[in-house]
């Protein structure tokens, strides 16, 4: 059966041989990643930690942006902390806390969904994916916290009618 995703951006799905009828049209998560990695060199910044939602969105695009960054060079990775698919109150404060271990690297590489980043930290510069590019509700009450955020979205328009 034929389908076709506007939304569905795991890379895996690019895989014809077991997605043969498969079609997007929206570029993979790879292609965030690769664009993260731009990012963070344009900013100067050689360490920075990742931070990821348990799952395959959040997995995939982290690993897509080490192996990018891997082959750009210059980019070391402080660590790469994943949150729980169904976090325990103080599950937040834990991650944050194993963030600051690493407290020099202030940059952290963010492929999560919209409901893990309602904690996030002002001591922190975001680079953020695009589960939260174009979302207020995200953010809303952490404008501190997410205050030089970037964020990565794919380019779309609204079509009339």
């Amino acid at each position: 059966i034929p389908q076709i995703s506007y939304a569905s951006t795991a890379p895996e799905l690019s895989d014809p041989g077991r997605y043969e009828f498969f079609s997007r049209v929206v570029p993979p998560d790879s292609y965030q990643a690769q664009a993260m990695v731009a990012v963070v060199r344009a900013l100067g910044w050689s360490y920075v930690s990742t931070l990821a939602s348990e799952g395959n969105y959040g997995e995939s695009g982290v690993e897509a942006f080490v192996h990018s960054s891997r082959e750009a060079g210059g980019l070391c990775i402080a660590q790469s902390i994943k949150i729980p698919r169904e976090p325990r109150p103080g599950e937040f404060a834990k991650v944050i806390g194993r963030l600051m271990e690493t407290s020099t690297a202030r940059g952290v590489v963010l492929f999560a969904n919209e409901d893990d980043i309602r904690n996030l930290s002002g001591h922190f510069s975001w680079v953020g994916s695009d589960s939260w590019g174009s979302k207020m509700a995200p953010v809303q009450g952490l404008e501190d916290a997410a205050h030089g955020a970037i964020t990565i979205l794919p380019k779309r328009a609204s079509v009339p009618g």
